[in-house]
């Protein structure tokens, strides 16, 4: 009976360890663990009233993200911040998410692609000018850039 004991003892280690080895030798396998990064594909300059594509590429690494569970763009006019429009995104393919918007005035401009994708955040920003501004007409933006994070759905408080 003792030897049945120690033979069901010693099997559950072998048990154990082996499992603790297959875990150990599959821990990272297929997951990637760059960092998500968001590459605006959009013009820097545009016309007042014309209809503008704002464009991103999502990668990771090597590979084009074509799940991202997230990407909206934040669009505002310098030193309006607080005046901004969120804009979500439509996965096109190959990576590549996009939303369409007119910007009415001259001016300078700011797009930032919130991208939301593999349990990561980045948020890059675009400058873009409309038109021919009169450089004294831009109202500085110092406006810090997860300001725009109250704005996105289920990003209340951040």
């Amino acid at each position: 009976m003792k030897k049945m004991i120690w033979i069901a003892i010693l099997a559950g280690m072998l048990l154990l360890a082996a499992c603790g080895e297959e875990e150990a030798d599959t821990s990272g396998t297929g997951t990637n663990l760059n960092p998500i990064e968001t590459a605006f594909n959009s013009a820097e300059t545009a016309d007042p009233e014309e209809k503008v594509t704002l464009s991103v590429t999502v990668m990771q690494g090597e590979e084009l993200v074509e799940d991202a569970d997230e990407v909206v763009f934040e669009v505002w006019e310098s030193g309006h911040r607080d005046e901004s429009e969120m804009l979500p995104a439509e996965h096109v393919g190959e990576g590549v998410y996009e939303a369409e918007t007119t910007f009415e005035e001259e001016g300078l401009y700011f797009a930032q692609a919130h991208t939301n994708a593999r349990r990561m955040h980045v948020m890059p920003k675009q400058e873009i000018t409309v038109g021919n501004p009169d450089p004294e007409s831009i109202v500085p933006d110092n406006s810090d850039d997860a300001t725009g994070m109250d704005k996105m759905d289920g990003h209340e408080g951040h």
